[in-house]
């Protein structure tokens, strides 16, 4: 036991492979096509409050999805506006009495913070919820607000 400890703590010890951690062109394209570490490394463990490296098609989706229908949004409540309707977010009635493009601006960068960061936690809980299906969720909320902002459009004409 103590022959291991001396030859670890030898004076003499060299190392002579580099750093395997080293970023290189191989790791870069390794990582992007072996689509390594999708859940949590040690099995045991479960996928329970870890981040991951690749996130997979349908959070992709789902995020995209989102931006989207933010898009959607903030281009109906413009129209409802114009027609006689109000912002009721506070924030983004006062963005919108600055500019149009505050609002935009504003309202979209606010939704990919959040959306970057539900999907960076995307196995976490969240009162008993994983962060993927908070994305879904997102998506039902927003169709239901662009469907409802569509009908209002449509009672207005």
């Amino acid at each position: 036991m103590n022959t291991a400890f001396n030859k670890i703590n030898d004076t003499n010890c060299q190392r002579v492979h580099s750093d395997r951690r080293r970023a290189t062109v191989r790791s870069f394209f390794y990582s992007i096509f072996m689509n390594r570490r999708r859940g949590e490394r040690r099995q045991d463990y479960g996928d329970d409050n870890t981040y991951v490296d690749i996130h997979g098609p349908y959070v992709s989706a789902a995020a995209v999805a989102v931006m989207i229908l933010c898009v959607m949004d903030a281009f109906f409540t413009l129209l409802l506006i114009d027609r006689g309707a109000s912002e009721l977010n506070p924030f983004l009635a006062w963005m919108l009495e600055i500019d149009t493009m505050w609002f935009y601006l504003s309202k979209y960068l606010i939704t990919a913070i959040c959306v970057l960061w539900v999907v960076m936690h995307k196995h976490f809980n969240f009162f008993g919820f994983k962060g993927r299906h908070i994305l879904t969720g997102a998506i039902a909320c927003y169709v239901t607000l662009v469907t409802y902002q569509v009908s209002m459009l449509s009672n207005i004409l």
